[in-house]
């Protein structure tokens, strides 16, 4: 698989042109290996390509049958595999999600609100099964679906190991491309022109940082915790790709949220940390690239009049005028504060982004659907919290403690966009929450019966 990611990085051997048609045949076997054999594969197969999304959108995009549902073909299949496959014997049962009520909570107020938006757009309801509003509320169900599927069917340790050794090579891969790419363009001073988007296809540079922002959080935590000499070389080459990336996304809102993230987990866990950022504060101008410098101070150069909007796929988006956003989103939110104007219609309705998920949300979905959001990251916290302080097993603990630290850093990242509804944004984040909850059921179903174990099936 890892030729897939390399396909794009090597057109002297003219393979990148295949790569659609390679990804499109590789998923219907997949969708039938999880359909009649094991769910797990489709997992193993969709966590690999989420950072190199790029990659699946242009098999999305290609004239191939059924190409631009290929990844609903094997949520899909995965979905009925469960059902045919049945109950495996060799493994322990956990009981239903911890997240299943949320999730069907989630589910049922957003498809809701996606019926209610069509009077705030002046469409009939019939109107909403046709159109683009439909199929993003369809892809933004995808991810608690992967959490789902996570939970009931990825349990043994050694698909878990496959499972983490994909995501990273996937992670050092998207790295790798971004690095190739971003050697050509100049960035010795801070421009527009030198931000790229990386491998999260329509997604842009603000998207990528805040990806890397997330993620690398995540595996510092497992750094910290598991103490396997063999794989902090592995966390800590993953961290240094994704530290690359990171800084050189030039996006300020990912520098802020990898920041609080940090501080995180000098407060739960290494105080020296604290002292190490404080330093940093005090000397950072002299440490990062110029350029990154300019971007964080704003004192920037720019070849000609600086544009105030950029595009990102089919959306408009303010660069600097974000305050106005936010006040129309406010604006939105007290006219209908209790449900809003429907799921995704602020949008449709002024042209533009709000910049920030809570606004968003908000004026959308009004206050039930702001505190079904928060709910969210509230059971987040929890559970990863209660796996980090009660697992027996030092890499258990080091998944609760890597899921805290990614949390946090989301939490922030979303008051800067959207971050949360893009499949490439949150899949890995629904997959490692779907582990997560397996620790912590296991961990409930030990106390209570007694076992000091941690549960884990190691077959």
């Amino acid at each position: 698989m890892l030729g897939l990611g390399l396909s794009e990085f090597i057109p002297k051997l003219g393979f990148a042109e295949y790569a659609p048609s390679v990804i499109y045949g590789s998923a219907i076997l997949v969708a039938l290996l999880s359909l009649f054999y094991r769910c797990e594969i489709g997992i193993l197969f969709i966590s690999f390509l989420l950072p190199l999304y790029t990659l699946l959108n242009k098999t999305i995009q290609s004239e191939l049958p059924l190409a631009k549902d290929i990844v609903d073909i094997l949520i899909i299949s995965m979905l009925l595999g469960m059902l045919i496959q049945g109950k495996k014997s060799e493994e322990q049962k956990i009981g239903s999600a911890p997240l299943l009520m949320p999730i069907l909570v989630l589910m049922g107020y957003s498809f809701i609100s996606l019926l209610f938006g069509s009077s705030s757009l002046g469409e009939t309801i019939f109107d909403e099964f046709f159109n683009n509003r439909m199929a993003y509320w369809k892809n933004y169900m995808i991810m608690p679906v992967l959490y789902l599927v996570t939970y009931h069917n990825l349990r043994d340790r050694k698909w878990k190991y496959v499972l983490f050794g994909l995501i990273f090579v996937s992670l050092l891969v998207s790295d790798f491309k971004f690095r190739q790419s971003f050697r050509w363009v100049e960035h010795t001073h801070y421009m527009e022109g030198s931000r790229l988007g990386g491998t999260l296809a329509f997604l842009g540079p603000n998207e990528w940082g805040s990806f890397h922002a997330v993620y690398s959080l995540f595996v510092i935590g497992l750094f910290l915790l598991d103490r396997n000499p063999w794989r902090r070389i592995i966390y800590l080459i993953v961290v240094l790709g994704g530290t690359y990336s990171l800084l050189y996304s030039f996006s300020r809102g990912a520098y802020f949220g990898f920041l609080i993230g940090l501080f995180f987990i000098g407060l739960i866990k290494s105080r020296k940390l604290l002292v190490v950022l404080f330093v940093f504060l005090l000397v950072w101008k002299s440490v990062v690239p110029l350029s990154v410098v300019e971007r964080v101070t704003g004192t920037f150069a720019e070849q000609g009049e600086r544009k105030d909007i950029i595009s990102m796929g089919d959306m408009d988006i303010d660069t600097t005028g974000r305050k106005e956003l936010w006040e129309k989103a406010l604006e939105f939110f007290y006219k209908n504060p209790i449900v809003g104007t429907g799921f995704n219609t602020y949008q449709l309705m002024t042209g533009m982004d709000t910049h920030n998920v809570y606004l968003r949300t908000m004026a959308e979905q009004g206050v039930v659907g702001l505190l079904i959001y928060l709910l969210l990251y509230i059971c987040a916290i929890w559970r990863g919290w209660k796996v980090y302080r009660k697992a027996d097993e030092e890499l258990v603990r080091a998944l609760g403690f890597g899921f805290l630290c990614c949390t946090m850093g989301s939490i922030v990242v979303n008051f800067f966009g959207d971050r949360w509804t893009y499949l490439q944004m949150g899949g890995l984040y629904w997959i490692f929450w779907g582990l997560l909850d397996q620790e912590s059921r296991r961990i409930e179903t030990n106390r209570i019966t007694g076992k000091c174990d941690s549960g884990v099936n190691n077959s």
